[in-house]
């Protein structure tokens, strides 16, 4: 959600680059599921085409003053064309771009008489069916063409586009509720102010006009509380009544022709809680693409209603980004059992179901403080929760700038909706427009984190699609596990690990039993080569993560095995040795092995030990006892069942005992 208002631009020719018709596309599945998503909110992303700025009273290039935020800066679609290889470099596989419909352009008088400018996020909306004007340009056929060629060189550089749909809602123009809904006249009001949205929107029966949400009647949620979020306005914007087939129709038709059009892949749906879960699935169906809907709500029984076969294919997780902002900037107890946990909201995953994994994550968004100025300004914290995302279930977002290792553009947290010092601009400007401070910095140690983290998640099935499974919770340290249970790459896993406190922490956790990382087994972490761990014998691993930081580990990669060392030492009194005592198994690379070629006492005095050398394929899985023959070959005694040893390591020296 958003407090939306409305910000005045000028209509302007703009730059124009002929594009083809035909989008060249993604191979975009029914699912963000195992995407990275980057969001753009695009006027405070990057001006490339100033021809298309707002002019007079409705622009300024300053962001000195929290009144500055509320107005236009210049970034368009052409923008975010221009930094396409500065989004690449981090390796994202799909953008989320603001509103593209034409936005109203001042908001109505507030109670004091004033009147804010409100176009510049694109969430109020004065015409469905035309480009926005200020992302393209003023002329209306040269602005679809400029927002398709930006989905065009999307998908011509693998990433996908999501375009963030506004169903519920237009912009702010009835006055009064009931019978006495009315548009008013432009007598007094702002230059260029639009009284009312385009026709067939200007039809005062197709909105509820009951008056704005009472918001501090939403808990518990019960029927009559969704009634009401559901029927009337968000912040003052006029609410369509989808019981009118007339306007809900329209609506989904001009929504339905941007995807139509540009060959968009999926659409996240504004406002999500103020409409009915099977009215957006309904939308989801008639556009033929994905969504993930905003229901900014931090309990995740009320969140799931919009998940699942009859609603949405996935929502934007606000339990977790909130268990995330307590466990990891504000470094809460992990074992905490309210709602806002990280192990509360995990364990509510199954309602969720099958959707799981397309619950959209995040540390922050253009509605929240910035991560970093929630966690005091470390960024070893943010750090450390940005790799929490990426790691556990769902698709991870961040928000454009959190690479620039920037928070709140006045360092200070913002109670309540944030909506004005989180959305600096990617370039900072003086008031005549120079740019004085430019955030497209690919040297940050966070950008470079984030590509890392990218790379991590395209490599490791496990980490975009796998099963998560706690392994390990105390107060400040957590870890899970990510599994492939079926499917080409079954049995894929890594192990997470998270230390949220400022001191050094060790684990010694078991290894689940779903898991078939065996004993023995070598994991490494996927961040340092030098770095592993032996899995115990009764299948343990032990994890030391310094503070404020995490480690992850996968099964060490293992390739021919030469020259193992393998030494065994017999320990049976009862049993005379001899010629006539062999090892047998099933690994014919260890050959025949003679009691002859004994080399003397093992670790056990007066029992021989025998060695040999041998080259066993990797992932060898052996099997071997001890068995003695009479004269007439017959096996006389046997050390009872086989004895398993897994080649798990680039070399190995092991020692098998039998009692």
């Amino acid at each position: 959600m958003n407090n939306r208002k409305i910000i005045p631009m000028l209509f302007s020719l703009c730059a124009f680059s002929a594009i083809s018709m035909i989008p060249q596309h993604v191979d975009a599945a029914q699912s963000l599921e195992g995407d990275s998503i980057y969001q753009i909110m695009v006027d405070r992303f990057y001006d490339g085409d100033s021809s298309n700025n707002a002019k007079g009273e409705a622009f300024r290039n300053t962001e000195n003053t929290q009144d500055d935020f509320r107005y236009m800066h210049g970034g368009d679609w052409q923008g975010v064309i221009d930094k396409i290889d500065y989004i690449k470099g981090m390796g994202y596989t799909a953008i989320w771009i603001s509103p593209v419909s034409d936005p109203q352009l001042w908001g109505m008088p507030d109670s004091n008489g004033k009147q804010w400018p409100t176009a510049y996020h694109g969430y109020n909306v004065y015409d469905p069916n035309r480009a926005n004007r200020y992302f393209g340009c003023e002329d209306e056929q040269r602005s679809k063409e400029k927002l398709k060629e930006l989905v065009d060189v999307c998908h011509e550089n693998g990433i996908k586009v999501i375009l963030d749909v506004v169903p519920n809602h237009v912009g702010d123009y009835l006055q009064g509720t009931g019978k006495n809904a009315h548009y008013i006249d432009a007598n007094g009001l702002k230059s260029g102010t639009q009284t009312k949205p385009v026709s067939p929107f200007d039809n005062i029966d197709w909105y509820h006009n009951l008056g704005d949400i009472d918001f501090s009647n939403e808990h518990p949620h019960c029927d009559a509380t969704t009634s009401m979020i559901e029927n009337h306005d968000l912040g003052g914007l006029d609410d369509i009544d989808f019981d009118n087939l007339e306007a809900k129709q329209a609506m989904f038709d001009s929504i339905k022709t941007w995807f139509d059009y540009t060959g968009a892949d999926a659409a996240r749906v504004d406002a999500a809680k103020c409409m009915k879960p099977e009215d957006i699935h309904e939308l989801q169906e008639y556009i033929g693409v994905t969504t993930f809907g905003e229901n900014f709500d931090m309990c995740s029984d009320y969140v799931a209603k919009w998940v699942g076969d009859n609603a949405e294919d996935g929502m934007l997780d606000f339990p977790l980004f909130q268990a995330v902002v307590n466990d990891f900037a504000y470094g809460r107890n992990f074992d905490n059992i309210d709602e806002t946990s990280l192990k509360k909201v995990f364990d509510q995953d199954v309602l969720y179901g099958e959707n799981v994994n397309n619950m959209v994550t995040f540390i922050d968004n253009h509605d929240r403080n910035r991560f970093l100025t929630e966690a005091g300004g470390d960024v070893k914290k943010m750090q450390n929760a940005l790799t929490f995302i990426y790691s556990c279930r769902g698709v991870p977002t961040v928000f454009q700038g959190t690479e620039q290792n920037r928070g709140n553009a006045n360092g200070q947290a913002i109670n309540g909706i944030a909506d004005t010092w989180n959305r600096w601009s990617m370039q900072t400007k003086d008031y005549d427009g120079k740019v004085i401070a430019d955030y497209f910095n690919e040297n940050t140690d966070t950008y470079k984190l984030i590509g890392r983290l990218n790379e991590i998640r395209q490599q490791y099935q496990a980490l975009r699609e796998g099963t998560q499974r706690e392994m390990w919770s105390s107060p400040h340290y957590y870890a899970f596990s990510r599994r492939m249970d079926d499917g080409e790459n079954k049995g894929q896993e890594i192990i997470c690990a998270f230390n949220n406190s400022s001191e050094s922490l060790n684990a010694n956790m078991q290894i689940r039993a779903e898991s078939s990382i065996k004993a023995g087994a070598v994991l490494v972490n996927v961040n340092n080569p030098n770095d592993t761990v032996v899995v115990s014998s009764d299948k343990r691993v032990n994890i030391t993560v310094d503070g404020n930081s995490n480690k992850m580990y996968v099964l060490k990669e293992q390739g021919n095995i030469e020259s193992v060392n393998v030494s065994f030492t017999i320990k049976n009194a009862q049993t005379t040795w001899g010629q006539n005592v062999y090892i047998v198994g099933n690994c014919p690379e260890l050959g025949n092995w003679d009691p002859a070629k004994a080399v003397g006492p093992g670790s056990c005095s007066n029992y021989p030990t025998w060695q040999l050398n041998a080259t066993i394929p990797a992932g060898k899985t052996i099997e071997f006892k001890a068995i003695k023959k009479d004269a007439a070959g017959n096996v006389v005694w046997e050390n009872g069942s086989n004895h398993v040893f897994e080649i798990g390591a680039n070399d190995c020296n092991c020692t098998i005992t039998w009692n």
